[in-house]
């Protein structure tokens, strides 16, 4: 196989493997949101996060259901916060490590809400 040709065939070998690995895209805050309200306890314990992660994770949770603007939830024009989540979302990120926060982020993509697969 003449030199040139070899070298073409690798880079179109090559370049088709990088173009098979398609990153998730990330949900928009609002998916976020509701995922975050939806993920199951099991979830996070297969994300294997520690004791504290999950005390904290909890709280954060709960503050999401209080403050969090959840997809297709329409706001109070009298609400006391009209806080657009993003204090929490920047806490979940706190608090999972960069590669629990992905792991949790394509599960939330998929549609799971949370829910690991079986």
């Amino acid at each position: 196989m003449p030199k040139p040709l070899f070298v073409f065939a690798v880079v179109l070998l090559c370049g088709g493997a990088a173009q098979a690995q398609v990153p998730v895209q990330e949900p928009g805050p609002a998916e976020l949101q509701r995922c975050l309200l939806n993920t199951k306890p099991q979830a996070w314990t297969a994300l294997k996060l520690s004791p504290d992660q999950l005390r904290r994770i909890g709280y954060v949770q709960e503050a999401c259901g209080e403050e969090c603007d959840a997809a297709g939830m329409k706001k109070d024009p009298n609400a006391i916060s009209n806080a657009d989540g993003s204090t929490v979302m920047a806490e979940v990120k706190n608090i999972l490590t960069e590669d629990q926060y992905t792991a949790w982020v394509k599960l939330c993509a998929g549609g799971t809400f949370g829910t690991p697969p079986k």
